[in-house]
């Protein structure tokens, strides 16, 4: 006999049954109702039925369309959210999920190469604005942050400063690349501050393609570090030096090997 729990939320005051939640999810995971349908094996038309049908029933708005795709409002993202925070809940036994990004896959793939012989762990190596959705619908159980101003629209949450990093700014005039990675934040801010007028052109994510392109931009040291590439960085590197940031909300036994073994590295 197979048993396993169902999950089902209210919505003012209409239950949602969890056929309708994973489509919800996969809408939210795909961006695009055409991906979502497919990985669901159904059609669009039938997809769509699915999402109109509970948009009347509750009387809340669930899809938003843009040129890019499909993505769901906020209330939306709030039931998705809730109820990936309770698949996560119900799960026993499984792995402790960890969310980093190219900046600190290294010190990650380091530390759990140490402790995790016996995979309990899963790691999902993103940017850090996916870590977070994913950590807040309760999706990881621990982000290691690139940026860490992150930290101050967090609550409930623990945190704690695991390595040290500062950016490298290359100025090859007012317009900038924004890497996907890093504290760009911190980069932008300080031109803010010195009233600097820059424009920025684009986003990219592969670090050749960045540094070869003819436009100005921030980079991780130590990103550059450990692909041996020296740049002499145009702002003095107290200016954007800054803090790598571990969060996680609950501290059970193997979070807190983790975070042990990422200060002993960072020290290493």
């Amino acid at each position: 006999m197979d048993i396993e729990p169902a999950i089902s939320l209210i919505v003012n005051g209409v239950p949602v049954t969890q056929r309708i939640l994973e489509v919800l999810k996969a809408v939210y995971e795909e961006g695009s109702q055409k991906r979502a349908a497919d990985r669901l094996g159904i059609s669009v038309p039938v997809l769509h039925r699915y999402l109109h049908r509970m948009e009347q029933r509750t009387g809340t708005q669930l899809l938003v369309t843009s040129p890019s795709g499909t993505g769901l409002t906020r209330e939306g993202e709030s039931i998705v959210a809730e109820y990936s925070a309770l698949r996560n809940r119900i799960k026993s036994g499984e792995s402790v999920v960890v969310g980093g990004t190219i900046v600190t896959e290294e010190l990650l793939l380091s530390a759990l190469s140490k402790i995790d012989r016996t995979e309990k762990f899963d790691l999902v190596i993103s940017d850090d604005e996916r870590n977070l959705r994913d950590f807040r619908a309760g999706l990881m159980d621990l982000i290691v942050l690139d940026d860490p101003l992150f930290v101050y629209e967090l609550e409930g949450v623990c945190w704690e400063e695991i390595a040290d990093d500062e950016l490298v700014h290359v100025d090859k005039g007012p317009n900038y690349l924004r890497f996907k990675y890093g504290a760009q934040r911190i980069g932008f801010k300080s031109l803010d501050d010195q009233r600097i007028k820059y424009k920025v052109k684009g986003t990219v994510r592969y670090l050749p393609y960045l540094i070869g392109s003819n436009l100005s931009f921030f980079v991780n040291r130590s990103l550059l570090s450990r692909r041996g590439i020296r740049i002499r960085s145009a702002t003095e590197s107290k200016v954007l030096a800054h803090k790598i940031i571990a969060v996680y909300r609950e501290e059970n036994a193997n979070v807190l090997r983790l975070l042990r073994e990422l200060k002993e590295e960072r020290l290493a």
